[in-house]
Order: structure tokens, then C-alpha cells, then sequence
């Protein structure tokens, strides 16, 4: 009889990549870092921290701490792109934190992704 696989659950990963219709400022990441943890029933336990890029590779990183994993926030002003990355242990409505961040980002195009990470035995 072959062994049957169990996955335990360690985690929901959403995964927003997008275009902008401009450069996203320090103080929209601000923002969004300050309150999205909230509208997902989650609390920042440290942050946000947000840094200006490099002449280089000009844009705004933020991120923070929350009480299950954290929030990543990254913006490339050259092609107006941004990485953003949400992670907890604890399940969250990965819907409810995309449609805030619509309404905080001025996408030109959106491609978002869940991924469930979870140790098989």
C-alpha cells in the first residue's frame, strides 16, 4: 500500500506584480504598508521602513513586519513597475488586500498569484 502524502499548511503567499501609469511615491508605500495589514486582520509588529533606490536603480522599497510574516512593497520608477509580496501563517483574504491595492496604485496592468506553502510528509 503506498504511503499517503499529508500537507500541512504554512502559509498563504500573495503575489502582485504590475505596470503603473507612473512612478509610485514613498508616501503612497507609506500608506499602504500603515493600513493594509488591518483590512487583512493583521497587525504590524514592526515598520514600516521605506527607502529610496539608488540613482542606478531608481524606486521606493518598503516593508514591515506583521504578526505572522510581513509585507513587501518594490517600485521601479526607469519602467514604472512594481513587486508587491504579502506572506502569513495565518489565512487572509488575498481578494480583499488586491482590491485595496487597486485602490492606492494606478495600474496600467495587474497580474496577481496565491501560492499555498505547505510542508509535505
Amino acid at each position: 500500500m503506498a504511503e499517503r502524502e499529508r500537507a500541512d499548511m504554512i502559509g498563504v503567499h500573495l503575489i502582485v506584480d504590475g505596470e503603473t501609469d507612473g512612478p509610485v511615491s514613498a508616501k503612497i508605500v507609506e500608506k499602504i504598508l500603515k493600513d493594509l495589514p488591518a483590512k487583512i486582520d493583521m497587525s504590524i509588529l514592526d515598520g514600516p521602513h521605506v527607502v529610496q533606490g539608488v540613482p542606478e536603480n531608481p524606486g521606493v522599497t518598503g516593508i514591515e513586519v506583521i504578526d505572522k510574516s510581513h509585507i513587501a512593497i518594490h517600485t521601479f520608477d526607469e519602467n514604472n513597475t512594481i513587486s508587491i509580496d504579502v506572506f502569513s501563517c495565518k489565512p487572509f483574504n488575498a481578494k480583499k488586500a488586491v482590491e485595496y491595492l487597486k485602490e492606492h496604485i494606478k495600474f496600467v496592468e495587474l497580474t496577481t498569484r496565491t501560492i499555498t506553502r505547505e510542508i509535505i510528509r
